[in-house]
């Protein structure tokens, strides 16, 4: 065989490619096994979360059990049967199931007492298609934040952190649904809300929510938004589940504070859902009833923050509603100052007035007019616009259109409170606004820009 100058260079690379198989082959599987191996050697138990169908706590009250129905849900059948809360059944497997000791305390265990095992203070069952895992966990160990616990069929005593103990105590209200209305707060399109006094009707027209009764009109968005979000969100505290409690707790129910019924639609389905909230004992807490066999909840009284029985919560509180892109002047009439502002193709000036005025403080003005909201209503109507310093107003801004047309008018009166009486163009009508606003109203002298001084042309005098 006749050697050529490449031959060494093609040995080697044959070499190379052997070598590089041979790693793929055989070594880098056999370090990845050997790395699972040392990996899964503090493991207690090897099963995977969603093969387990059963579980079963002994808890001092009585036996817990919750079972995977065919759809995938769990729910609770021991001591009731439940919908149960799906986060934190799959909380406690995956628990279980990552569950690491830190060393072995005795390979062979002779007494169980001695561990706390013999009563264990949590004993965990769950059953998978081929066979059963359970968990015991005793005392605390011998060192900070570690607790006993032993695999059952395992003989060893392990310790393992205190957490563990404090993660897997739950009882059967840790594992109950606390969910109220099964809404999406993003598909509902109508809220009815009866009080006793009045009730309200608010629906949804182009994403954008409106009220249909006691008066039509818009609708405040944010008030609209978070009140779904609340009924979304709803959570119990405590359950009166259908029995002998439940009956004598509904005789002592007065008429309920407010009856909330929602609609959500979807595909051209519609889906209603109704909640009756009630006074009760706990100063901190109302009832709420969806429907007879269901239990009656206790929830936070906060949540009342958002059903309110007066207009005002629910109507939009916008006092201008105008496009800011179609304004092309500003009449400003304040008790020291009256001047227009005109747009034009340079930007924004004062009118009969030469002088370059500040651009920002102008677009600051109008973005807060768009953005202003009454505050709160009126104390009592106000039958007398004059009396509260609005005819004629204290304040005046008209807002002008391209031909000088007054497209709004936003009036400001007299201060009550830290608050000014306010008048806009929408059907809101007089309400209160923050007395802050007036700080976002430039005086005609702040306007004008400050002309630089001219420099002197001094005479060269080096030649």
């Amino acid at each position: 065989m006749k050697l050529t100058r490449y031959t060494p260079t093609l040995v080697l690379a044959a070499v190379l490619l052997l070598l590089g198989v041979y790693l793929v082959v055989v070594e880098i599987p056999r370090q990845k096994k050997a790395g699972e191996a040392e990996q899964n050697a503090d493991r207690l138990f090897k099963f995977e979360s969603g093969d387990v169908d059963t579980i079963e706590l002994r808890d001092p009250s009585g036996p817990i059990e919750l079972k995977k129905s065919p759809d995938g849900k769990w729910r609770l059948t021991k001591p009731l049967e439940t919908e149960a809360d799906q986060r934190e059944v799959q909380s406690l497997i995956t628990t279980v199931a990552d569950i690491r000791f830190t060393r072995v305390v005795e390979e062979q265990v002779s007494n169980m007492a001695e561990f706390g095992l013999a009563h264990p203070n949590v004993d965990i069952t769950l059953t998978l298609p081929d066979r059963a895992e359970r968990l015991l966990i005793g005392d605390d160990g011998p060192m900070p934040s570690t607790v006993y616990i032993q695999k059952d069929g395992d003989p060893r005593v392990v310790l393992a952190q205190q957490w563990i103990k404090g993660s897997l105590t739950r009882t059967a209200f840790d594992f109950r649904t606390k969910i109220i209305l099964t809404i999406d707060h993003d598909k509902v399109d109508q809220v009815g809300l009866e009080f006793p006094k009045r009730s309200f009707l608010l629906a949804k027209q182009d994403k954008n929510w409106i009220l249909k009764k006691p008066i039509e009109g818009p609708a405040d968005e944010d008030a609209l938004n978070t009140l779904t979000l609340m009924l979304q969100n709803l959570r119990a505290t405590f359950f009166v589940d259908p029995g002998p409690a439940h009956e004598k707790a509904l005789k002592s129910l007065k008429k309920p504070l407010v009856t909330v019924t929602t609609r959500e639609t979807e595909n051209g389905a519609q889906k209603s859902q109704s909640a009756r909230f009630y006074a009760a004992p706990e100063k901190d807490s109302v009832y709420v009833i969806t429907e007879p066999d269901k239990p009656i909840y206790r929830v936070a009284k906060a949540n009342m923050d958002e059903l309110k029985p007066e207009l005002f919560h629910y109507e939009d509180k916008r006092l201008v509603n105008v496009q800011p892109e179609s304004v092309k002047g500003i009449e400003i009439h304040t008790p020291t100052d009256q001047y227009t502002l005109v747009s034009k193709e340079t930007g924004w000036a004062i009118q009969n007035e030469k002088r370059p005025i500040k651009q920002d403080l102008v677009k600051r003005l109008l973005e807060q007019i768009e953005k202003l909201k009454a505050f709160q209503a009126t104390e009592a109507p106000v039958k007398k616009p004059a009396a509260v310093g609005l005819k004629p107003p204290v304040y005046e801004l008209r807002l002008l259109d391209q031909n000088q047309k007054a497209l709004a008018e936003l009036r400001l009166g007299h201060e009550l409170k830290g608050m000014l009486y306010a008048q806009g163009n929408t059907p809101l009508g007089i309400a209160m606004v923050n007395k802050d606003f007036l700080d976002e109203i430039p005086r005609k002298s702040e306007l004008i820009k400050k002309e630089e001084p001219k420099k002197e042309n001094k005479p060269d005098t080096k030649k």
